[in-house]
């Protein structure tokens, strides 16, 4: 099996791929919460808990009201100081966040580099000498030669392969305002026949 291959077969897919997901999801867990705990702190008033009551058991309590005064003309054109009582969660936006869409990109990069290096040492000597004599009465001559011939060689070659790896982990998450829940949206309509308006 080729280096790649036992790189690719060890890489944990199912972690890398199952992970992002449970966060997904978590994460979605913990926007729900946050909407519920928003609607519960915002839009109603709580008494203290009973004795040996949780806060998750306590109930939600009264709805919680805000009054607005405002002048208005009447039909004999003078201004009339009007009071108006609004349910807090029917003017402030409640957090409803859901995952749209989300993307998990995945690149693995297996590069291979193979490094030879090559070494070669050459060395040639050579010597010569000769000795021999020869006499006239004309030309005496003496002649000397030594000869000696050396050879070195020496090579040496090695080859190396490295490796690199190269895990690259995109994810991407859209979140958007979700629409409001069916039984939400009742509440909410039950609440806008609270709303009063008081002249005083």
């Amino acid at each position: 099996m080729s280096y790649a291959n036992r790189i690719l077969g060890s890489i944990p897919y199912g972690r890398l791929i199952g992970g992002p997901m449970t966060a997904a999801v978590e994460a979605q867990a913990q926007a729900a919460q946050t909407s519920i705990d928003f609607i519960r702190s915002v839009g109603f008033t709580k008494a203290p808990p009973a004795a040996g009551e949780s806060e998750d058991e306590q109930e939600f309590g009264d709805v919680r009201m805000v009054s607005f005064t405002y002048k208005s003309r009447n039909a004999e054109g003078a201004l009339d100081d009007i009071t108006l009582t609004v349910p807090i969660l029917t003017i402030v936006p409640i957090p409803y966040l859901r995952i749209d869409d989300m993307t998990i990109d995945f690149t693995s990069k297996i590069t291979e580099e193979m490094v030879r290096e090559t070494n070669k040492i050459g060395e040639i000597s050579s010597d010569t000498e000769l000795d021999a004599s020869y006499k006239s009465f004309l030309s005496p001559v003496k002649v000397g030669l030594k000869a000696s011939i050396s050879t070195k060689h020496s090579s040496s070659k090695s080859t190396s392969n490295r490796y690199k790896t190269e895990h690259t982990i995109n994810i991407n998450v859209r979140a958007v305002q979700d629409d409001i829940p069916g039984g939400m949206g009742r509440i909410l309509d039950l609440f806008e026949t609270a709303i009063t308006e008081q002249t005083e």
